[in-house]
């Protein structure tokens, strides 16, 4: 599917934006994964003099962080899967 062209200019950018895009999602797997791993983590429980309201938050944010991990992991999988597809063809 590449192009060749004459331009060594286009061609230079266009790599390293492919690249740059290539290390982005890295990054973001890396932090969908860490979020995934984060909210499925046993959560403490709660002691006697500890705020109800903090230990609610806490436990609130403990789950949306994992659920917002499942997705970006999801995500990924399924983008990855729709990229195979597309080189196939």
């Amino acid at each position: 599917m590449a192009k060749k062209s004459g331009n060594f200019w286009a061609s230079t950018v266009g790599h390293s934006l492919a690249h740059l895009q290539d290390g982005i999602d890295d990054v973001c797997k890396w932090g969908f994964k860490k979020m995934r791993c984060a909210g499925e983590k046993e959560m403490p429980k709660k002691k006697n003099n500890e705020n109800k309201y903090v230990y609610g938050a806490k436990k609130l944010g403990k789950g949306a962080i994992g659920f917002l991990g499942n997705i970006g992991d999801s995500f990924y999988d399924k983008y990855s899967e729709l990229k195979g597809d597309q080189k196939k063809s």
